[in-house]
């Protein structure tokens, strides 16, 4: 800027001439132009031109889908050629009509304007007043619509601890204790809890397969047609009321444990005919049924002398239902062995006491047969058994070969694990692959083959796979708080989809032993480790997945 400045001034410097008698001109010009003004003022006053902003004029916000806007003039206007200069953005099938001195013009929806939506009134230049006068410049006007009624509320039952309560209303209503029924569901449907209550924007879990669904709006809704757009998927049979201005849909069947469902209601319009806004359509997951995650003694336990029987569930239990379906039978004589069966207060541990001590030398199998359920009506099934410790044999007679030799007779071998049990099978194929590369073998814990089923539970049921548990945990975490003591671990995980227990346990196997050895932070470094003595082993399958945690300790 400073050498455009010097320029002009060398070029003022060397035509000083021309320059002052611009200046006379300038002045002259300016004298005149004074002068003028005066002569101006002399006269009539005239109103001053304001300049058109601009910015749209707003004519009305949050106006009704079915009501006009009003577009006023200072003056009578000439409708026909104001009526052929109007343009509305978004276009739109408009009505027109006007005031009596025609100095308003309203504009109607046809049907009726979109709701949120933000409209541009254009009053074209070639609208006339009635005198005939162009208009000067051209007008544009602005209004907003309502909002567009939308679902504020979906509320679906949860599950969780008040389910218990759940099961023996349905206990005391209805003759069979095997499902909830129809009318149980509906009672339910009547008193959905608050925590089932979600945002619509989001999909609401650990959902019960007895629940209800109901759908608030935040209008008068044309029911009829919410009912013809209401769908849910995968489809499922029942019955559509209303309460107040609240859809409640209720299955005539139990939904899948597990399964997610999506509820849609596209296309939907209230009461005035406006089109159901923001979102349509909303999803919510059915929790899982109940597992067994841990039992005492352990699943396939042998060499054991317990006291008493016990049972950890995932969730609260059916208590009545689950009695009735529990047995515990001495294999060698195939009769059931008597005793008392008490739950702790939530319903998620079943404790069994006999009527007298296990015999010894005994394999006992425990089973939850056909009705045994949870809570929330799941039917939960287990098989497993274990080995109780051998009573003490009495001395052995002996042949006296001569005055100094006896020979006693050799102690019998320990009962061998079920063959069917896919835990000790695990461990076999850990020992088998030990004892090749010299390393003495590890023994099944039951206590960390909870803490390993959990993990493996968790990843199965949430659809993770990871070392790291959504909350946070990791293995040594889980180890602690499963009360395990050790000074050393290891982790190793695998899963398969549409595979069975054994053909996984093989596979994943076989690709552990596969890796480089010796390793280092992998996953034959874990099963072949010097400092391993134990190994826990969870197996947990949801649907056609299943996923294996093995957690190794000294």
């Amino acid at each position: 800027m400073a050498a455009k400045f010097e320029s002009l001034r060398t070029v003022l410097s060397s035509h000083r001439a021309i320059t002052r008698v611009s200046l006379a001109a300038l002045s002259f010009t300016f004298l005149i132009a004074f002068s003028h003004q005066e002569i101006t003022q002399a006269g009539p006053e005239q109103a001053p031109l304001i300049p058109e902003s601009l910015l749209p004029q707003s004519v009305g916000i949050a106006v009704a889908t079915t009501d006009a806007i009003t577009i006023p003039f200072q003056e009578s206007m000439d409708p026909a050629s104001v009526e052929s200069a109007i343009q509305v953005l978004p276009q739109q099938r408009v009505d027109l009509s006007w005031n009596a001195d025609y100095t308003a013009v309203s504009i109607s929806p046809e049907r009726l304007w979109r709701a949120d939506e933000r409209y541009l009134v254009v009053v074209g230049q070639a609208s006339e007043t009635a005198d005939g006068s162009a208009l000067r410049g051209g007008r544009r006007y602005a209004f907003t619509t309502q909002t567009a009624p939308a679902v504020t509320d979906f509320q679906v039952r949860l599950a969780g601890e008040d389910l218990a309560a759940a099961a023996a209303v349905a206990r005391e209503d209805v003759p069979s204790v095997r499902s909830l029924t129809v009318a149980t569901e509906a009672a339910a449907a009547a008193s959905i809890v608050e925590a089932g209550s979600q945002p619509p924007t989001r999909t609401a879990k650990e959902v019960s397969a007895t629940t209800a669904i109901s759908i608030s709006f935040s209008a008068d809704m044309d029911r009829a047609d919410v009912e013809d757009r209401f769908a849910i998927a995968p489809e499922v049979t029942g019955d559509l009321a209303w309460n107040g201005n609240d859809l409640v849909f209720t299955p005539s069947e139990r939904l899948q444990p597990g399964g997610r469902y999506t509820v849609s209601l596209l296309g939907a319009h209230d009461a005035s005919g406006n089109p159901l806004g923001g979102k349509g359509n909303f999803s919510f997951v059915v929790t899982l049924g109940a597992q067994l995650v841990k039992t005492d003694p352990g699943l396939g336990a042998s060499d054991v002398d317990p006291a008493t029987v016990t049972m950890w569930f995932s969730q609260p239990m059916d208590v009545d239902a689950t009695n009735a379906a529990f047995g515990l039978t001495d294999t060698a004589s195939g009769a059931l062995v008597g005793g008392n069966l008490i739950w702790n207060e939530a319903g998620t541990q079943l404790t069994y006491t006999p009527d007298r001590a296990f015999a010894g030398g005994r394999t006992f199998a425990v089973v939850l047969g056909d009705g045994a359920l949870d809570a929330d009506g799941n039917p939960v099934t287990a098989d497993w058994s274990f080995t109780t410790t051998a009573a003490p044999t009495p001395a052995a007679a002996t042949v006296t070969r001569s005055a100094t030799s006896t020979r006693s007779a050799a102690p019998a071998p320990p009962a061998p694990a079920p063959s069917g049990d896919a835990a000790a099978y695990a461990v076999a194929q850990i020992n088998a692959s030990r004892a090749a590369y010299g390393f003495g073998p590890v023994v099944l814990d039951g206590a960390i083959s909870a803490v390993a089923y959990a993990h493996a539970y968790d990843q199965a049921a949430n659809g993770y796979f990871s070392h790291t548990g959504l909350n946070g945990s990791t293995r040594d975490s889980r180890l602690q708080a499963g009360g395990i003591s050790y000074s050393w671990s290891g982790e190793n995980q695998c899963y398969l989809v549409g595979r069975s227990v054994i053909a996984t346990l093989d596979w994943c196997h076989a690709a552990f032993m596969s890796e480089p050895y010796p390793g280092q932070f992998n996953h034959i470094a874990n099963v072949l480790n010097p400092n391993a003595t134990r190994v826990g082993v969870g197996i947990a399958q949801v649907g056609s997945k299943i996923v294996i945690v093995w957690d190794y300790t000294n």
